[in-house]
């Protein structure tokens, strides 16, 4: 019913829809000081969001794990050690944030930023290496399933790293949204 190529372009039209909110929100943060209504627009996204940040970050991260086990489990996809190590970092994170979110729970911020900021470095890493393989020099990957080696590229750029990346950004997101509401709510 759902074949690889449906999956790969839904994954990647959800890591898309996830980088516009992140930019969108980034952009809107940087232009602040000189184009007001930015700030208007940044305050909006807070409002429309209060309440919903643990659960819109555990809707990503429980997608992204979904999504990883889908690769590696129905399309046979090996992951490779740093898509192992992204997977460390991501599945708790889904549990984590769902039991938050379910139950109001919002110190779970920090420990959850912690990790989406490290899997967001290892997934950076991992898609620069997928373009340049010259640069891993690390040791990190195995010559049976090389982290060099992008299994697709959906519209040309989007790889299982650059989606892993989206998610980690956007739980980052959440979690700073979420302690901006806190402080100061919108």
């Amino acid at each position: 019913m759902f074949d690889l190529q449906t999956m790969k372009l839904f994954f990647a039209m959800l890591a898309l829809v996830t980088n516009v909110v992140v930019l969108g929100y980034l952009g809107a943060t940087a232009a602040r000081r000189w184009w007001q209504p930015a700030n208007a627009i940044r305050g909006r996204f807070r409002a429309a969001v209060a309440g919903y940040e643990l659960a819109l970050a555990a809707l990503v991260a429980g997608t992204a794990t979904l999504g990883s086990l889908y690769l590696s489990e129905i399309a046979h996809l090996t992951p490779c050690r740093m898509c192992w190590l992204q997977r460390f970092l991501m599945y708790p994170s889904a549990l984590v944030l769902a039991v938050a979110a379910w139950r109001r729970y919002q110190r779970v911020r920090v420990p959850v930023m912690i990790a989406a900021a490290t899997g967001g470095t290892i997934s950076m890493y991992h898609y620069l290496i997928q373009w340049f393989p010259s640069l891993e020099s690390s040791g990190t990957c195995s010559i049976t399933v090389p982290c060099t080696t992008a299994w697709f590229r959906v519209f040309g750029f989007i790889s299982i790293p650059y989606m892993a990346l989206s998610g980690f950004s956007f739980v980052l997101l959440m979690m700073t949204v979420l302690r901006a509401n806190r402080i100061e709510p919108s």
